[in-house]
């Protein structure tokens, strides 16, 4: 059998020990140094997320408007009252009731807020889809040639009442009408935003909510009789 000096286990043990001392060297710091954090292997920061003005419930607000309308829009819109008579963009002559702008979308920019005008054609004719499609037409000629265009004829409804929704989109503007026939004339909620990424992502959350939350209760104007 083959056996082996005794200096050589010597030498591995003094290389153990020299080892050893390395290692308790190595892991004792100077109290006077601190030693430097590891640099950050994380992703750096993304763009943060576009802030619309969407907000909880409780602090919307539902003004009632003039010819019976009620709308909840978030509590940061801005609105207006109108009142006033004249020739809109889809070709007809209503009377403006009023009218809403949300903060703006793209920080800075002060051309990218949401806006939406609430009007009411008191005589629209009998004819609804004759008037949605001259709607339709209209709004062609006053944006130009929109690069996308959906007529929804199919039968959505506003507060109990037959609407149709027009969706256009053009190099600058993107809009969203709802037309509700009423026995006391056609409301028109018209929603508009430059066509801007961040403006119309934006756009494209809010406005569904507001006009599922609209209302017509036109009032009844009661009538005193002479005796």
């Amino acid at each position: 059998m083959k056996t082996f000096s005794g200096y050589p286990c010597i030498n591995l043990v003094v290389v153990i020990l020299v080892a050893v001392s390395v290692l308790f060297t190595g892991c004792t710091t100077n109290p006077g140094q601190s030693t430097p954090a590891p640099a950050s292997t994380s992703a750096p920061a993304s763009t943060p997320a576009l802030v619309t003005t969407s907000v909880p419930v409780s602090t919307i607000m539902s003004p009632s408007l003039p010819y019976g309308v009620t709308i909840s829009v978030p509590a940061d819109w801005t609105r207006q009252d109108v009142l006033t008579s004249g020739v809109r963009d889809y070709g007809t002559t209503t009377v403006n009731i009023a009218n809403f702008y949300s903060p703006y979308a793209i920080p800075g920019d002060k051309a990218s807020y949401i806006s939406l005008s609430v009007d009411i054609d008191q005589n629209p004719g009998a004819d609804f889809e004759k008037y949605f499609n001259n709607a339709t037409l209209a709004v062609g000629k006053t944006y130009g040639v929109p690069t996308q265009i959906e007529a929804h004829s199919y039968t959505i409804m506003i507060s109990g009442y037959k609407s149709y929704e027009l969706d256009f989109q053009t190099a600058a503007v993107k809009g969203t009408y709802i037309f509700t026939s009423t026995e006391n004339g056609m409301y028109i909620f018209a929603f508009r935003v430059p066509n801007k990424p961040l403006a119309v992502q934006a756009f494209q959350k809010e406005t569904v909510d507001i006009y599922k939350s609209i209302r017509i209760n036109f009032p009844i104007v009661e009538v005193t009789r002479h005796r």
